[in-house]
């Protein structure tokens, strides 16, 4: 059974439980700080790009999701996860790396960081002002923080929040 730190979409019970995990107990990582540092850049042509919900267009922007970088303390979730459940996870976090990390008082676990190209261009859009944040996610991980009682908000944004449509070529 492998065990799972999430500290963005990955702490919404319902993510957790689609994917197999159980068990979910909030979590505290050392060392790491949460922050918009990661970004699907819509003006690729990769595997996932989002539309403007108003008129279909493609915006030239860069979509932002959450990551940790080295910093003082994150809270989060912890869950167990079979095994077998990890290439799917890994599938799913394409804009990360997964790495193990040590949990205050928890142990060993695994959890997501920013591959620096998506690193990156995240930081890129933010300077430039091309950076958006996708409104249903802010909404999942807001909802989700709410269901874990004591985890920080994720205020100040660091770009606009729209509402897009996420599409899988």
């Amino acid at each position: 059974m492998a065990v799972v730190f999430g500290y963005g979409s990955l702490v919404a019970p319902a993510t957790i439980a689609a994917l197999g995990g159980r068990d979910p107990a909030r979590a505290r990582l050392i060392g790491w700080s949460r922050t918009w540092n990661v970004c699907t850049d819509n003006t690729a042509n990769g595997p996932v790009v989002y539309e403007d919900v108003n008129d279909g267009s493609r915006p030239p922007i860069q979509v932002l999701f959450l990551t940790i970088e080295p910093g003082a303390a994150v809270e989060g979730v912890l869950f167990h996860l079979p095994d077998d459940g990890l290439p799917a996870l890994d599938a799913r976090e394409g804009n990360y790396t997964r790495i193990a990390v040590e949990l205050d008082g928890s142990g060993p676990a695994w959890t997501y960081v920013a591959r620096p190209g998506s690193a990156e261009r995240a930081r890129r859009g933010i300077a430039a002002g091309t950076a958006r944040i996708r409104r249903d996610y802010l909404e999942t991980v807001v909802a989700a923080f709410a269901a874990h009682e004591g985890i920080p908000p994720l205020e100040p944004l660091p770009a606009p929040v729209v509402p897009l449509r996420r599409l899988r070529r």
